[in-house]
């Protein structure tokens, strides 16, 4: 396993909060009552000590662990009701079956809603995994306009290009770092927010990477700025809330994609980038106006950033300074800025 995820408990419980949990094991049965929200029964199949770790990370709808095991595991599951199920292998070698399908390094593996999961783990497996709750994951997509059943293959495991794979193997990676390494990241809204976000966004492009479908094309260059207006002024209103691309799809009734090219067309960013622009300019000013006993972090946090050292990188590409340099400086008056109303 990668122990950098892990906090390097050696019983069951070691590391263990309402957000998140870090697990190792020495025992089949011990491992499978480990991880919260399943139902599991694991039967050992090939023969010497047991050696289990799981690191896992819950915010919203969206559930992130990475699970390792080193011997051979007969595993009868079910995750919780009303969700689907996406992973992918860190790294696994010969001899492993999900839902009896051959399981690869690049495999996307999928659980529709409900399905019971059985799984012959190879001697060795560590797994990257996320549920995420139907509902949520449903009406990402339906901003998109696709929908999830139609995307999920009837195999239960088919191969990922490599560079897709890796991107998502990241993504989930990334997600449950971050909330392993920076526990803040899970006591405020915007960035449980932010990460959830991120973890369905990556799921449903490794999804919509099976399923290549037409896209509309968007109107002229006079509607997109309107659509940039509106969505403007939506975030404006909403931006102590940290709205995400997907409320922002939503309340202007379009995909992403078309707003992605509207963003593009008109100011040569795109939505994601816009939002952290707006983002970052509230987390400079509350910087700026900040009491000597708050933190970059808790700044950071409460404007939807969960990744301290990207906030950083971003926030210093934009302002020419590290956010600690920021708050550094003594109080001074904040004038207007471009991304404010007047």
């Amino acid at each position: 396993m990668n122990r950098a995820l892990s906090n390097g408990g050696e019983a069951l419980g070691a590391s263990r909060s309402e957000g998140f949990s870090s697990v190792s094991t020495s025992d089949p049965c011990q491992h499978a009552a480990s991880l919260r929200g399943w139902s599991q029964d694991y039967l050992q199949l090939s023969a010497g000590a047991f050696h289990g770790e799981i690191v896992e990370a819950t915010t919203g709808p969206v559930q992130v662990f990475l699970e390792s095991i080193d011997q051979r595991v007969d595993e009868k599951a079910s995750p919780r009701r009303d969700s689907y199920t996406i992973g992918i292998p860190i790294d696994v070698r010969e001899g492993g079956y999900w839902q009896g399908y051959h399981l690869e390094r690049d495999s996307l593996m999928t659980l529709r809603p409900n399905e019971e999961l059985h799984f012959r783990t190879p001697d060795y497996s560590s797994i990257l995994v996320t549920v995420i709750d139907c509902a949520a994951l449903d009406e990402l997509a339906a901003t998109a306009g696709v929908e999830i059943p139609s995307l999920i293959p009837r195999r239960n495991a088919v191969p990922l290009n490599t560079e897709l794979a890796r991107r998502y193997r990241a993504a989930l990676s990334e997600a449950l770092t971050c909330s392993i390494t920076t526990p803040e990241v899970l006591k405020h809204e915007a960035s449980r927010k932010a990460i959830a976000e991120s973890v369905m966004s990556a799921s449903l492009s490794a999804l919509s990477a099976r399923h290549e479908s037409r896209e509309r094309a968007c109107g002229g260059h006079a509607v997109q700025r309107a659509i940039v207006e509106r969505a403007r002024s939506y975030v404006l209103a909403n931006r102590e809330k940290a709205p995400t691309v997907t409320e922002l799809s939503a309340h202007l009734k379009m995909s992403r994609r078309g707003l992605h090219h509207a963003f593009m067309n008109v100011l040569g960013i795109n939505a994601a980038t816009f939002l952290r622009y707006v983002r970052l300019h509230g987390a400079r000013k509350d910087l700026l106006r900040a009491a000597p006993s708050e933190s970059v972090s808790s700044i950071a946090c409460r404007w939807g950033f969960w990744h301290m050292g990207m906030f950083s990188c971003y926030y210093k590409a934009l302002f020419g300074e590290t956010p600690s340099a920021t708050l550094r400086q003594p109080p001074r008056l904040l004038g207007t800025s471009p991304l404010r109303p007047n």
